[in-house]
């Protein structure tokens, strides 16, 4: 799958986007992470059979307008939802 980073956010806008006759999918989209002046979210979509992974990332503040970042490819990467297990230390 390619997409440039503008179709991405386009996507990610309007939760579904039409490419070469595919349609594609938004089926989850996480919140927003800060990294300094940056924020960065993970977006999950679908072309009907796969699933991807991509992530839209932005500057500014709530207070201005948001810059996102919609120039060159989207890095994609084919996924698959799985059950992690995971064990941590926790205060007792």
């Amino acid at each position: 799958m390619k997409l440039t980073q503008k179709q991405l956010i386009k996507l990610w806008r309007e939760e579904e986007l039409d490419v070469d006759g595919v349609t594609l999918t938004v089926v989850e989209e996480g919140d927003f992470e800060q990294d300094y002046k940056y924020q960065s979210a993970q977006i999950i979509f679908t072309d009907g059979s796969k699933h991807y992974s991509g992530y839209i990332t932005r500057s500014g503040s709530p207070f201005t307008d948001w810059e996102y970042e919609d120039y060159g490819d989207a890095d994609l990467t084919e996924v698959e939802k799985r059950e992690v297990t995971v064990t941590k230390w926790v205060a007792v």
